[in-house]
């Protein structure tokens, strides 16, 4: 999962580290630019490593970086690419999220910032897909599903409270209470997913037999969102699409909420602006909520003191960008991070912490 890759990576704190983010394509012949740009920055880094160092003391990293280059298919690729080299590290990470900008970092520690965006606006969650003939219960991560449920009565290949007698089917109370009645089946068998692993539900049906669940649910608020089908529609395709904008929506609502959360927490004194004072926190685990502007960066130079503010982020020995430590600090432990432009957060400037005390 990202967020255990995220941790390995910031426990890798062997000598220099490179970090190169770039935006790439899905599709052919689209993608086949993508390894020209990973070779110019390849190249862009190794310049920088030079110029810095010998060649001996950074002959382990340089391998790394350049066994990247080769093993990645770029294929394979997503909207977003982020690679990690040092002289005992050589990963790499695709997301459908892009860089807000193609950089090469040189510090001595990865640069997390990009893949911490997409973590928080990555999303697991299911679709559970509601007709006539029967119900799928779908693992979906962000526009894709990757899997179907196969426990707790999953998949209903059909209903079995369907009415078959032609006159039963003319008493619409008796129709409704068979409906209902397999609906509140469903539910349980959702009940017992959810409570094993608690995703966001999406559910795919028509606006009535979604009514109906709602109506019979045990916990009718574990189901975050609703889209209707078409007849006829139930490829995995069609239901992702579907899907995606409903979860998407459901996280703009999330962020939204962050940022009325934090600035209620401002006449209490818990909401800190200053950069020294949100790293030391951070650093503390004080660190409960963090809104950054999106695309707000400080180089630093560290002092005995803490640090002081740097312009190049490319001179020997300066940190490309402290929101990078400090959004890791906070996700690591356990903090919410969100990067975002809402109007909102230029009332407390680019960055703002709300503390847990």
């Amino acid at each position: 999962m990202l967020k255990d890759q995220m941790h390995q990576l910031a426990q890798s704190q062997e000598g220099s580290c490179v970090t190169i983010a770039l935006a790439t394509h899905r599709t052919h012949p689209d993608n086949q630019q993508d390894a020209i740009l990973l070779k110019n920055l390849v190249n862009e880094a190794e310049n920088r490593l030079l110029k810095d160092y010998d060649r001996r003391s950074v002959d382990a990293l340089l391998k790394n970086l350049h066994s990247l280059e080769t093993r990645i298919d770029n294929r394979l690729n997503d909207f977003g690419l982020y690679v990690f080299a040092s002289a005992g590290t050589a990963e790499y990470v695709r997301t459908m999220w892009p860089p807000a900008e193609n950089k090469v970092y040189v510090d001595k520690e990865f640069a997390l910032r990009d893949i911490i965006k997409a973590y928080n606006r990555s999303e697991d969650y299911y679709i559970l897909h509601l007709s006539q003939s029967g119900v799928q219960l779908y693992e979906a991560l962000n526009d894709r599903i990757y899997g179907e449920v196969s426990e707790h009565g999953f998949p209903y290949r059909d209903n079995p409270h369907y009415i078959t007698d032609r006159q039963a089917r003319s008493d619409p109370k008796k129709v409704d209470n068979q409906i209902k009645e397999f609906l509140n089946k469903v539910d349980k068998s959702m009940v017992a997913v959810h409570a094993v692993h608690p995703l966001e539900i999406i559910v795919a049906a028509t606006r009535e037999n979604f009514d109906y669940l709602l109506e019979v649910a045990d916990q009718p608020k574990i189901y975050s969102g609703h889209f209707t089908i078409d007849a006829g529609r139930a490829d995995i395709h069609y239901l992702s699409d579907k899907a995606w904008p409903v979860v998407k929506d459901l996280q703009k609502a999330r962020r939204a909420a962050a940022i009325d959360e934090l600035m209620a927490g401002v006449s209490s004194g818990k909401v800190l602006t200053d950069m020294q004072e949100i790293y030391l926190a951070a650093r503390e685990g004080r660190g409960e909520l963090l809104l950054v502007k999106s695309n707000f960066s400080q180089p630093i130079d560290i002092t005995p003191q803490g640090f002081d503010y740097a312009k190049d982020a490319t001179v020997p020995g300066i940190n490309d960008d402290i929101v990078n430590d400090i959004a890791w600090e906070v996700v690591d432990k356990k903090g919410r991070v969100f990067f975002t432009d809402q109007p909102a957060l230029r009332q407390l400037g680019d960055i703002a912490l709300l503390t847990r005390y």
